[in-house]
């Protein structure tokens, strides 16, 4: 999976200028974890608030502590609307992130803040005795610029207000196919354990030349506890790609990460 999704990236990239980059391939182990609370009425109607926290490694591909430096902190709120048995249609109408860059001993920790807006469209559909999910996402962003935290920081603008909305939007393209299957399963009503494999490609609509810069891969073995709260651990492996002007480069990182996931219903 990972030869091939190289050989698109390289591909849709300036193939005219390849010959003259420099290539490197970093490794970094990660920390995610993720909680929802869900509330759902007894009509059509749901609501959501995911928060998500990640730490990361030394970025030398030979740290493992994947706890040492904060990575990225998300609130982000959903509104959703049962459309149909198998399809839901979703908005995050207002996301805060929080994102820190790359770490070494030559560069300070970096630092930038984002919102974004999502709309999302999700079907669910039984296949034997699991069920897959297919979603799509498009995400409206609007990020700072980076900072090392040398000085007093204002969310979004830094003074340049003007530019915030024309500079610095940027819109993603995020499809996901999630298999969901259960485990350990002895007895036919016992759906307590289950296992999800998930693929998640990422598409860049913007004037950079870069189209497909991430991939997510997820496999995780899940826990019903009660019948509206389920946890997850997990490993995820996560691709990016960037093209480096100033230095000639082509930069691939794969991110290897523990992945906790909680997930909390009530209401009905």
């Amino acid at each position: 999976m990972n030869r091939f999704l190289l050989t698109v990236l390289i591909f849709t990239s300036s193939v005219t200028c390849a010959q003259t980059y420099r290539d490197k391939f970093v490794n970094r182990t990660v920390f995610w974890s993720e909680v929802n609370l869900v509330y759902k009425t007894a009509g059509k109607w749901g609501f959501q608030l995911d928060h998500q926290y990640r730490r990361q490694a030394e970025d030398n591909g030979r740290d493992l502590n994947a706890f040492r430096y904060p990575l990225l902190q998300v609130f982000r709120p959903w509104i959703s609307y049962q459309l149909s048995q198998p399809v839901q249609l979703s908005l995050s109408p207002l996301g805060f992130w929080w994102n820190w860059g790359r770490v070494s001993t030559y560069q300070p920790l970096t630092f930038f803040q984002e919102i974004r807006i999502i709309p999302q469209l999700q079907i669910t559909k039984p296949i034997g005795n699991g069920q897959l999910i297919q979603r799509v996402r498009t995400e409206l962003r609007w990020a700072s610029r980076t900072d090392t935290l040398t000085s007093a920081y204002i969310f979004l603008s830094d003074g340049e207000s003007q530019q915030v909305l024309a500079d610095r939007f940027s819109l993603r393209l995020r499809t996901l196919a999630r298999w969901m299957n259960p485990a350990f399963k002895r007895d036919p009503a016992d759906n307590r354990w289950y296992t999800q494999l998930s693929i998640e490609p990422m598409l860049v609509v913007s004037a950079s030349g870069i189209r497909f810069d991430q991939q997510r891969t997820y496999l995780a073995l899940g826990r019903r506890i009660q019948e509206h709260l389920r946890l997850e651990v997990g490993y995820i492996n996560q691709f990016t790609f960037q093209r480096r002007e100033a230095d000639r480069l082509h930069l691939f990182r794969f991110n290897h990460g523990l992945h906790l996931y909680v997930y909390l219903e009530s209401g009905r």
